[in-house]
């Protein structure tokens, strides 16, 4: 089963989906509005279509399809107990699960004293990694137990894309390797490149992320699916321990794509 997470960008608080989202839908619109004058609309009878302005940006959503389940919350791990002062309905509600996404539309107040929901990277695999705002939730609840609590959720969640904090120029590939320096583009073996370790908490999952390492490393956080291919992660979530994560110079990264 691979995982899917929500990590929260200031706190790094991570939110774990249980299941692969059953569906993803991308959506774009372009930063354009209609074209208007100072009586109104801009039209005429020989016009098909409405003029049009740019404006700039755009906006970007995803439309998520999830799954969680109680049963398979409770696989590989003790369910809890009267004992552990939640009794066995905590254990048996599914809310339970889905709550923190729900926490995602919440207006936070931020020490700038702002209220706003507060910005996620939504992360899977090598695919996707994408900063983003939680607009809209909703789960249809079903298999619900004697005490009317739902063990199963199908939730629906909808990201705006948000740029990154710190948006910065990806660098170029360089259209002329052949007059790179022979230092940057046959490092020889890999041990000649800077590493960088990889640690990870009690559940396996690294405590670093491949876009910030790309970030303090080359400048460009949007450069870790190189990184992730030169160095055969598979999935970003699922590093083993001890994994260390190689840093070739850039002309490298950048020439494998080829």
């Amino acid at each position: 089963m691979e995982r899917v997470a929500f990590l929260m960008e200031r706190s790094g608080e991570r939110i774990s989906c249980l299941l692969n989202p059953e569906n993803l839908e991308a959506r774009r619109s372009a930063g354009v509005r209609t074209r208007l004058a100072g009586g109104g609309f801009l039209n005429g009878v020989a016009r098909s279509e409405d003029p049009l302005i740019a404006t700039g940006g755009g906006v970007t959503e995803y439309d998520l399809n999830l799954l969680f389940d109680v049963e398979i919350a409770r696989e590989g791990r003790p369910s809890k107990t009267p004992e552990d002062g939640q009794g066995p309905a905590a254990d048996d509600d599914v809310r339970a699960l889905t709550r923190p996404l729900w926490d995602l539309t919440e207006n936070a107040v931020a020490a700038d004293g702002f209220a706003a929901p507060p910005t996620v990277r939504f992360i899977w695999g090598k695919s996707w990694n994408i900063p983003g705002v939680v607009l809209h939730v909703s789960e249809r609840l079903e298999r619900f137990n004697a005490d009317g609590a739902p063990r199963r959720s199908w939730l629906s969640l909808r990201l705006r894309r948000v740029e990154d904090s710190e948006p910065r120029p990806a660098p170029s590939r360089p259209v002329t390797p052949q007059f790179e320096a022979p230092s940057d583009l046959e490092g020889g073996s890999v041990e000649q490149f800077p590493a960088v370790d990889m640690p990870v908490d009690n559940e396996g999952l690294p405590l670093k992320r491949l876009d910030q390492i790309a970030d303090d490393g080359y400048g460009d956080p949007t450069l870790w699916a190189d990184l992730a291919a030169f160095n055969e992660v598979d999935d970003p979530l699922n590093i083993p321990e001890g994994r260390t994560i190689v840093l070739p110079s850039l002309a490298i990264l950048l020439g494998a794509r080829a």
